[in-house]
């Protein structure tokens, strides 16, 4: 897999929904000038395939569900194919980042309980702890045990949402734990990932 850096700016600034964002970066994007995260070899990717996938986003007050169109690379080095990946989508999920922060911060920030958050954005209670229980291991793997238990959840959210650019955060984050932000389970071991800026 191949992470793009697309969200270079604060994310509290992005207006447009996770879908359009998607689209925007893969209308630009080169594969021919990606690096094979499992040999190294610079210039030998070409589209391979496509896949759809459903990603679900909050925009203009309510839930929506947009398909998008995966492109999958393949190392003319080495054989191994990639599939391209922004960081406004979270791996094997169906929700972009800017839907489970939003739900997130209703939460941190606004102290909303969590039946009314449930029924706001549509989600069982189970992901809503899902989500809780994700953001909470990965606070924890960033900041280290002891800063995580000094940070509060409405700080350290306004923190990720102040960041001069978000792609920063979820590179640097990926480099350190070999998985994305918010990303539900790990990636196995002799799995390939590595994230590129645009």
């Amino acid at each position: 897999m191949i992470r793009e850096k697309s969200l270079l700016c604060k994310i509290i600034r992005i207006k447009s929904s996770s879908k359009d964002l998607f689209d925007s970066y893969m209308n630009r994007f080169q594969p021919e000038t990606e690096t094979c995260p499992c040999c190294g070899s610079k210039g030998n990717c070409s589209i391979h395939a496509y896949y759809g996938r459903r990603i679900i986003d909050f925009k203009a007050g309510r839930k929506s569900v947009d398909d998008v169109c995966v492109l999958r690379v393949i190392c003319g080095s080495c054989g191994h194919t990639h599939a391209i990946l922004p960081d406004t989508i979270i791996p094997y999920d169906r929700y972009g980042i800017f839907f489970i922060l939003r739900v997130l911060a209703e939460r941190f920030l606004l102290g909303l309980a969590v039946e009314q958050i449930c029924e706001r954005f549509s989600i069982t209670r189970n992901q809503f702890y899902k989500w809780l229980h994700l953001w909470c291991a990965h606070k924890e793997e960033w900041l280290g045990l002891l800063t995580s238990a000094e940070t509060t959840d409405g700080a350290f959210l306004k923190t990720l949402a102040g960041m001069p650019s978000f792609s920063s955060f979820t590179s640097a984050f990926i480099r350190l734990t070999a998985h994305s932000f918010l990303q539900s389970h790990r990636n196995p071991a002799d799995y390939c990932q590595q994230v590129f800026s645009p």
